[in-house]
């Protein structure tokens, strides 16, 4: 039996910005060998199922188990943004890659 992944994205959309990785405060989801998001080992034990990777995907390109995208997903995505960004500021201060 082929396991239920807890995200996918979308080949034909996904731009492979990152964003989805960088956002994840449970740090569930890494790039797979072609570049695209995948979810980590046993992720669905570990996401919060907070809806920041789907929120902060742009092209609306990752596809989430639990999450679906926001009714308004221009502000949604706009403070996806925000917090994107102050997270790579952060990670950036204490040394981190990604």
């Amino acid at each position: 039996m082929k396991a239920v992944e807890l995200i996918s994205p979308d080949k034909q959309q996904c731009v492979k910005c990152s964003a989805c990785i960088d956002i994840c405060p449970m740090r569930v989801i890494e790039m797979d060998e072609e570049g695209y998001p995948r979810a980590v080992g046993k992720a669905f034990l570990t996401c919060i199922n907070c809806g920041y990777c789907v929120d902060v995907c742009a092209p609306g390109a990752l596809l989430h188990r639990v999450r679906k995208r926001s009714i308004n997903a221009a502000a949604a995505q706009r403070a996806a943004q925000k917090r994107l960004n102050r997270t790579r500021e952060y990670r950036q201060k204490q040394g981190e890659s990604k």
